[in-house]
């Protein structure tokens, strides 16, 4: 019934990290109060990305991070191409020094997570001031940043649950 090799829960297992991505897509997108465009809505995407590219790289493969920023410009609004380049330089870099993460403790990773962030905004505060010859709101910014880095501690623990249940 099925091909050689296939193992039905492992392609289950994948399928519930993929609804979990398509999850915080969505939560990316939808109007929360106190989270907006502004300040780290973005990083629900991102918590997942960076997550997965440490821990299980060959579930996003760069074309499908690709796609990913993508579909995220294209959904989003804004500059069509500067989170598909954010979201691909990102997981360029964390797949770059996946070896080292591997071995650290959740805060060092964490905290990597929060570099990962700091480059992603800057890069787009950048972006937006050489296209529209303004400073960005050093505090819109700020919070932005804030509010992306503490996203990632409150989807670990069920992040971390499903890549241990992808190992048994």
């Amino acid at each position: 019934m099925f091909p050689s090799g296939f193992e039905a829960p492992r392609v289950l297992k994948n399928i519930i990290i993929y609804i979990l991505f398509a999850f915080l897509f969505i939560l990316s997108l939808a109007k929360i109060p106190l989270i907006s465009a502004q300040t780290g809505q973005q990083g629900f995407v991102l918590v997942a990305l960076y997550f997965w590219q440490v821990f299980r790289p060959s579930l996003f493969p760069y074309i499908l991070v690709f796609a990913v920023g993508l579909l995220y410009d294209l959904t989003a609004g804004g500059m069509v191409g500067l989170n598909t380049l954010c979201f691909l330089v990102m997981a360029i870099v964390v797949r770059g020094q996946r070896r080292f993460l591997l071995g650290q403790s959740w805060q060092v990773v964490w905290a990597g997570y929060c570099v990962a962030v700091i480059g992603v905004v800057g890069f787009q505060g950048l972006v937006f001031a050489l296209q529209s010859w303004t400073i960005p709101e050093l505090w819109a910014v700020g919070i932005n940043i804030g509010v992306s880095c503490l996203l990632y501690p409150l989807f670990l623990p069920v992040l971390m649950l499903i890549n241990r249940q992808l190992s048994h």
